[in-house]
Parts: C-alpha cells; sequence; structure tokens
C-alpha cells in the first residue's frame, strides 16, 4: 500500500541527522510500495536542499545525486484542484492549530486512506483525532 511522507522524511535522507535511520527505513517501504504526494511537497523538496546547500550542509553534486535518486522513486503527485481541497485544508489547520502547509499532508492522508510518515510532532500529534494511521518510525 503506498504511503504519504512530507518533508521531514525525505530531506533526512540527504542530511546526517539524529532521524536519517528511521528515514531509511520508509525509504525502503517506498521503494516497494510507492509515494502520494501533495503538489507542495515539490517545491518543499527543492527548497530543501538549497537551503542545505545553502548552509554548507551539501554541495550542488550532491543535491543532484539526491535529486536523481528521488526522482527514480514510483512518487505519484496528487492531482485534486486546490480549490476542491481548500476549505478541508482551512479546516484542518484551524482546528488542530498546524500550518496550512502541515494540514495539506492530513488531508490528503484523510481523503487517499493512506498512511502518513513525518517527523513533524505537530502532525503527530493531532493525526489520530483526524483517524490518520502514522507510519510507525522506530
Amino acid at each position: 500500500m503506498k504511503l504519504i511522507a512530507d518533508i521531514s522524511v525525505v530531506l533526512a535522507w540527504l542530511f546526517e541527522e539524529k532521524q536519517t535511520a528511521r528515514a531509511l527505513d520508509v525509504l525502503r517501504r517506498i521503494e516497494n510500495d510507492g509515494l502520494l504526494v501533495p503538489p507542495l511537497w515539490w517545491c518543499e523538496l527543492e527548497n530543501g536542499i538549497l537551503m542545505g546547500e545553502r548552509r554548507g550542509r551539501k554541495t550542488a553534486a550532491e543535491s543532484t545525486a539526491f535529486l536523481q535518486l528521488v526522482l527514480a522513486l514510483p512518487i505519484q503527485t496528487d492531482d485534486a484542484p486546490r480549490h476542491r481541497v481548500s476549505d478541508d485544508i482551512l479546516d484542518i489547520g484551524r482546528r488542530h492549530g498546524v500550518t496550512a502547509c502541515d494540514a495539506t499532508y492530513l488531508e490528503l492522508a484523510i481523503r487517499a486512506s493512506l498512511p502518513l510518515a513525518t517527523f513533524d510532532a505537530a502532525m503527530r500529534r493531532c493525526a489520530p483525532s483526524l483517524n490518520v494511521k502514522l507510519m510507525p518510525i522506530p
């Protein structure tokens, strides 16, 4: 079964962080089962790569190699028209005190009935009340 992973998990593949080993477990699942992402995910990915380069954490060559690996994954971008999901995203954000970006992932997980992988504490906190199944990240 596909899953949804926010950018906190994906960027942990690139940067050596305390969560990297756990994020790589999610990567293996994505390689087998696929990933569904909101269109926002791509911009967050590109921005995370650029910020990592600007902070001296990775070179452009390392980022390019990483991006090629990501592009080779079975990733599907959600194609729901934004005007059809905006009300739900805003509602989730208001009720749970999360950002619109975070609410976007939660809304997609609800609509697609897929588990969500995230290291984000706010999303992990409110997911159960939205009946969003969280990927266990050991």
